[in-house]
């Protein structure tokens, strides 16, 4: 059945268009057998495939592509290397008719695992390219190669932020060169648009993720593995007039679900009849924030996403932008988000000034890193795993009798106050709901205290080497106060401490502590 496009729905100051075209053809598996009930959409309608498999949508042709969810049991036949061909540019004029096929392949996704990462930023200044090469690749690919070994056949999500708008044009780098590095990781790559990989030229939100589109695939789309239904969106709304108001030559944008995304959004959780579906939701920008301790929303307009997902009983969102790592939980359970630290640390600090040491560390601490996600048919299982780390590395100790500062510039804030007081922290990076954190002086528990603070290690990693070289503290150098830090005070100064921390699954990290440690930038498991 055809449906009407109009393209008032955008959020943007854009006229109206007419309904010139329509794109039409089918949707078989390998064996050219036609698939039925197969949603097709140009990002504003969305149609299913007859018992046919044919389609017929009526479209402006204002996004230039038009894709398909693919159901449980099937993949995209044809890739780019390791992008899944989902989708098939439309590149007639908008008052032609055209035609856009899909092939399907059957695969055996009962049981699933994907890496999700955030934040690669790769631009080629100083050195970056080379250090995601040499370091992220590499430990991505080993990751997917111990999957395989379990008897996955995994694939990858990149939660936004490939490239980095304001080099595009400086350094020549943008989403095709971003995409060359990226195509080094061995699997299939399902992608999150950012706020750096929209153009920053373009004059309306709309307009400014016409490259991506182009080069990448949509902006926002969805996908079934396993019985689980993967939704992806754009939760960066670039302003009117951007490149007008830009002070740096970054987009200026807003954290918002953009009107005609929602419009999207509602058609397609409507064809997911039965709600206790599973329900992973792909973002750049995350649902939740921090600020203060307390948890409030991140996206502008939430009421709007949560309207939508208030029949769903499951909804695991994964982020990033933040260039922090944090987990929380709605109260009544029913969503779960885990938002990734950077995989470009600091912002490629290491690899864009030398600091003297190897760490490529987010300023709250959390190490470069990504997140392993398996589905065993019924539940999720997952954990972060810090980049040239061992799995079983989850945080950080300190002997905060040993930690001193040189540098009291960078270090007074963090320093006011605080005594020698027999006192052990630590960082646990993907603390969420379901976390606990032990602490043991000679197999006695201590009280632990979770606290809000800076982490030690990347103070002196970062900051201090940066501001020795006579630098300024630019933003993205100064520690942030972070709370998965947890505090407990023993009674003497050198016994060994004992610290335990069990994750949501029941997987116990433990770390013995022999007092007195110095603080240094070569810590647990970066040997």
């Amino acid at each position: 059945m055809k449906r009407l496009i109009f393209a008032s729905i955008l959020a943007t100051a854009l006229a109206p268009a007419a309904i010139a075209a329509t794109v039409s053809g089918t949707v078989k598996d390998t064996a050219g057998n036609p698939m039925a009930g197969i949603p097709v959409s140009d990002g504003f309608a969305v149609v299913l495939t007859d018992a046919s498999g044919a389609y017929s949508l009526e479209t402006d042709k204002a996004a230039g592509l038009v894709f398909v969810t693919t159901p449980s049991g099937y993949t995209p036949a044809a890739s780019n290397v390791n992008l899944p061909l989902f989708w098939n540019l439309i590149t007639s004029p908008a008052d032609e008719d055209e035609r856009a096929d899909f092939v399907l392949a059957p695969v055996d996704d009962s049981r699933f695992a994907f890496i999700a990462f955030a934040d690669n930023q790769i631009s080629n200044r100083h050195g970056e390219v080379t250090c995601f090469n040499t370091t992220t690749v590499p430990d991505i690919n080993a990751s997917l190669a111990q999957l395989r070994a379990e008897g996955y056949e995994p694939f990858l999500i990149a939660l936004g932020d490939q490239a980095h708008d304001c080099y595009w044009k400086a350094n020549r780098y943008g989403l095709q060169e971003a995409y060359a590095d990226l195509r080094k990781l061995e699997a299939p790559l399902y992608n999150v648009m950012g706020n750096h990989d929209n153009d920053n030229t373009a004059m309306n939100d709309f307009d400014a993720a016409a490259e991506w589109r182009r080069n990448v695939g949509p902006n926002y789309y969805s996908f079934n593995k396993g019985g689980v239904h993967f939704v992806v969106l754009d939760n960066i709304e670039v302003v009117d007039e951007s490149p007008l108001k830009s002070k740096d030559g970054e987009c200026v944008y807003k954290h918002r679900i953009a009107p005609y995304q929602l419009d999207w959004l509602r058609k397609d959780l409507a064809l997911v009849k039965d709600k206790d579906t599973p329900l992973v939701l792909l973002m750049h920008a995350p649902l939740y924030y921090f600020p203060g301790g307390t948890r409030q929303y991140y996206i502008e307009n939430p009421e709007e996403l949560l309207e939508l997902l208030a029949d769903f009983k499951d909804v695991r969102v994964l982020s990033g932008h933040t260039h922090v790592s944090y987990a929380t939980a709605s109260e009544d359970g029913r969503i779960y988000e885990n938002n990734y630290g950077a995989v470009c640390g600091s912002w490629w600090l290491n690899a864009r000034v030398d600091l003297g040491n190897d760490n490529n560390i987010c300023r709250d601490g959390t190490p470069s890193g990504y997140g392993i996600w398996r589905w065993n048919g019924k539940d999720f299982s997952n954990y972060f795993k810090g980049t040239g780390l061992p799995a079983d590395v989850q945080f950080w100790a300190y002997d905060l009798n040993e930690v001193e500062f040189d540098n009291e510039a960078v270090a007074a804030e963090y320093l006011k106050g605080r005594k020698k007081e027999n006192e052990v922290l630590v960082n646990v990076w993907g603390y969420g709901p379901g976390w606990k954190v032990e602490v043991f002086e000679k197999g006695k528990p201590l009280e632990v205290e979770r606290v809000r603070t800076k982490d030690p290690l990347f103070l002196i990693s970062c900051p201090i080497p940066y501001v020795e070289q006579g630098r300024e503290l630019i933003g993205t150098v100064r520690p942030v106060f972070t709370m998965h830090m947890f505090k407990a005070k023993a009674k003497k100064a050198k016994t060994p401490i004992e610290i335990r921390v069990t994750d949501p699954e029941g997987r116990v990290y433990t770390e013995t502590m022999e007092r007195p440690r110095q603080l240094t930038t070569k810590m647990k498991g970066a040997e």
